[in-house]
């Protein structure tokens, strides 16, 4: 490895033998700049050690440590402490990143912190796109202030935080970095890891970057499973030991009076998930027809027949919000019902309507309609498009959208 490295990227390691090598194989082939790989072994006691120190007689660029178990937290603080990067992200051991990505965030700019978006992986066929509900842009201190503390926490529109708490879609100043994870680790929490690091981090950053690159690909659990940390009995006392902590880091840096409320509902939103393990259903995010822009007298196509679109048409069933004429997807023939006739997009050419409202929830699937839409001489004001996850602001990241 010539010279110093600009990137120390930090894999804490516990027990992840089936997909370590995938990890490190995904981060030592970016190219366009200069990084280091720390894999930290958590006291694993399966392979993932061993594995860890092949990978490390295998590449230059790779050190391999070895820890006594004591969560994420400490993991990731041991691999910081022997980096030596002038930037530090983290990768965890089952999850991945995508070609360049590094390269495409990290520039010679200087940031505090630098937010990017995450693919929510399930398999090939199945994965969520999110991308930070915060505008992309440069963000100082005044506008850290006035944009981001008032909503990080919690926002009303989302019922969920605006900043998402997770470490591995930021790249942090190491000297930031190295401080809050000291203090995040004498807490001894093992749940809320990243919130009480990241939240804290933002009430004293100077400078964040916001870029709407995905990058990061999660490996989730599959379908109807709980996360063993929500099934521990422990979990409310460690929640209040969160909100405790939390608490006191907003009162000392005299921002209580914006955070009170949102750290309030972090808390209400917490126990909610747990209603999980007693299957009290939590819906992640409350669904609503787009009444603000369309009156009972207005023609429209509903284009989307997944779970929104439903929720859309059942809701519009009850109440009447408008004279829906046509409902149209892509994959038509796999949504027919026994109330309705669900058609193919085509169908938009030859009939009449006042809008067409997009019943997905994913940027990216919506970006593809509205594309379609443009083609067949769609006005944007005909295109009604309601997101629970980002903002609204999709036009103006589409060029030629008329």
């Amino acid at each position: 490895m010539k010279g110093m490295p600009l990137l120390s990227v930090i894999v804490p390691v516990y027990n992840a033998e089936q997909y370590i090598e995938q990890c490190v194989k995904s981060i030592k082939e970016q190219r366009g700049i200069a990084l280091e790989v720390i894999l930290v072994d958590d006291g694993s006691t399966d392979r993932s050690g061993i594995l860890c120190d092949l990978l490390e007689e295998e590449n230059t660029c790779i050190k391999a440590i070895h820890i006594k178990h004591g969560g994420i937290t400490k993991a990731r603080l041991a691999g910081v402490c022997i980096s030596t990067g002038k930037w530090i992200t983290f990768v965890d051991a089952d999850d991945w990143i995508s070609e360049d990505a590094y390269k495409d965030v990290l520039n010679n700019n200087e940031f505090d912190i630098v937010i990017t978006g995450i693919c929510r992986y399930i398999n090939e066929e199945h994965c969520i796109m999110q991308i930070p509900y915060l505008e992309e842009g440069i963000y100082n201190k005044e506008d850290i202030q006035k944009k981001i503390l008032p909503v990080m926490l919690w926002t009303p529109r989302l019922s969920d935080w605006a900043l998402d708490p997770s470490l591995c879609t930021k790249i942090f100043r190491r000297e930031m970095i190295i401080e809050y994870l000291k203090r995040a680790s004498e807490t001894g929490s093992n749940y809320g890891e990243d919130s009480i690091v990241i939240f804290p981090m933002m009430l004293q950053a100077d400078s964040v970057r916001v870029s709407k690159k995905i990058y990061y690909y999660h490996r989730q659990r599959g379908a109807g499973e709980i996360a063993p940390y929500i099934q521990d009995e422990n979990f409310i006392s460690k929640v209040n030991n969160v909100y405790g902590y939390l608490k006191k880091q907003f009162r000392e840096s005299n921002c209580w009076d914006i955070m009170k409320g949102q750290l309030d509902c972090f808390f209400i939103n917490a126990m909610e998930i747990k209603k999980q393990c007693y299957e009290y259903p939590k819906f992640k995010f409350c669904v609503h027809f787009p009444i603000e822009k369309i009156s009972q007298k207005d023609r429209v196509v509903l284009y989307g027949a997944g779970f929104l679109g439903k929720k859309y048409w059942e809701q519009n069933l009850l109440y009447h919000f408008c004279n829906i004429v046509a409902w149209v997807d892509t994959n038509y023939m796999n949504y027919q019902r026994d109330d309705c006739y669900i058609e193919a997009p085509e169908i938009i050419r030859r009939i009449s309507f006042d809008f067409i409202i997009i019943a997905v929830d994913d940027y990216y699937t919506a970006k593809e309609i509205i594309l379609f839409l443009n083609e067949l001489g769609v006005k944007k004001e005909k295109i009604v498009w309601n997101s629970v996850r980002v903002n609204h602001r999709i036009f103006e990241e589409i060029e030629g959208v008329h």
